[in-house]
């Protein structure tokens, strides 16, 4: 394990994951200072928080910002908010990959990706082919560290009101039963349980991809 200060950098801090991600980070003793960039400030006081606002379309203006030891991923969007499918491409792909080449130019090293299960550039539903070309074209900037999770159903309360996934939600305990053997990287996860082995892994990196489904959290 790590002893040396770290300072991470996290995309998509308002998110669910993203969000119980910076507490867990602001609370580790081993991180001393966290870098969100955001469209909105967050309400969070912490003296290791460094809160970057701003319209994500200037990204590269804050290149200098990009100052840290390790990079989370952890941005995303939903068809409900983002209808327009060359706008959630240039959310999802668009943002999350430009961040991770000034982070690459800036010199970190190593980066978390949260991705989704399913991924794969092959697939013909949207959503899968758009997080395995994410995925793929990460691996191609050449981190020493990829790591990349695969999460299925999030279990948490988010923000926006989102009536039918709550419905999923509450029925995943049952489905859960029945995650045995292969099916069990289709077992549901809480955003604790994401953010812990994000953190978890981030402490005992190894150099190397490294794909993580239900069982690796």
């Amino acid at each position: 394990m790590p002893t040396q200060l770290k300072k991470a950098i996290v995309i998509g801090a308002s998110g669910l994951i993203g969000k119980q991600l910076v507490h867990f980070l602001l609370d580790d003793s081993t991180f001393t200072k966290v870098t969100i960039f955001v469209r909105k400030a967050l309400p969070i006081l912490n003296e290791k928080l460094q809160q970057i606002v701003l319209d994500f379309k200037q990204l590269e203006q804050y290149s200098a910002d990009f100052d840290g030891s390790v990079l989370f991923l952890c941005i995303g969007t939903t068809r409900k908010k983002t209808p327009n499918l060359e706008e959630y491409r240039a959310i999802d792909y668009g943002i999350t990959l430009r961040a991770a080449n000034l982070a690459k130019a800036s010199g970190i090293e190593e980066v978390h990706l949260i991705s989704a299960i399913g991924a794969s550039s092959n697939s013909t539903i949207f959503y899968n082919k758009l997080k395995g070309e994410i995925e793929e074209d990460l691996i191609k900037i050449g981190f020493t560290s990829t790591y990349i999770y695969q999460p299925s159903m999030l279990i948490g309360a988010r923000d926006e009101s989102r009536p039918v996934e709550l419905i999923f939600q509450k029925l995943m305990p049952f489905f859960d039963l029945l995650m045995l053997g292969s099916l069990k990287k289709y077992h549901s996860v809480s955003k604790e349980k994401l953010a812990k082995a994000m953190l978890k892994h981030h402490l005992s990196a190894k150099k190397g991809i490294h794909v993580m489904t239900y069982s690796d959290f």
